[in-house]
């Protein structure tokens, strides 16, 4: 069975109901991948974002992993949501304050979309928390429908705030 280069954004910006602070449930899911099958081969800097769409909720510390599974398109997704629930991710609200958020980016370039499912991720090209992290650690990815390179969809995203994120900065 081949093996497929997977991408997934990582993000979150609320303490766990355990009282861990987003990072460090962040780097739990990044652990816990490899119990679903899903080996990290690569991962970025974190960085601090505006929530998207603006609202009140606080900033959000933000990752993204290049991957390789052997698992299918749907079973990479359902993995990524068990991670997160173990971890206590409820999903009530879309775009609600979150510990963990993990997002199926890309799926070997693949495009696909149905009702359970859709790759490349709708909005990732939109979102620089995305875009700068994957930039970092994958600059020749080229955007599997729009056909343009990391770096050009970076231009496009300059208004949006990321900053590179210390993890030190938690530990003060």
């Amino acid at each position: 069975m081949v093996s497929n280069k997977i991408i997934i954004g990582i993000g979150g910006n609320i303490y766990s109901e355990d009282g861990s602070h987003p990072l460090e449930v962040c780097n739990n899911a990044i652990s816990s991948l490899k119990d679903y099958s899903i080996k990290v081969e690569k991962q970025s800097k974190w960085y601090n974002s505006e929530p998207i769409p603006k609202s009140d909720q606080p900033n959000f510390f933000n990752c993204v992993i290049i991957a390789s599974t052997k698992l299918i398109e749907y079973d990479v997704l359902k993995s990524l949501h068990a991670v997160e629930a173990k971890l206590g991710r409820k999903r009530n609200l879309i775009n609600q304050s979150r510990s963990v958020d993990l997002d199926l980016i890309d799926y070997s370039s693949k495009v696909l979309q149905n009702k359970k499912i859709t790759i490349p991720h709708p909005r990732a090209h939109l979102r620089k928390f995305v875009m700068g992290p994957l930039a970092e650690i994958e600059p020749n990815w080229i955007h599997p429908i729009l056909k343009i390179n990391v770096l050009e969809i970076l231009k496009k995203l300059d208004k949006q705030k990321l900053e590179e994120y210390s993890i030190t900065k938690i530990l003060d």
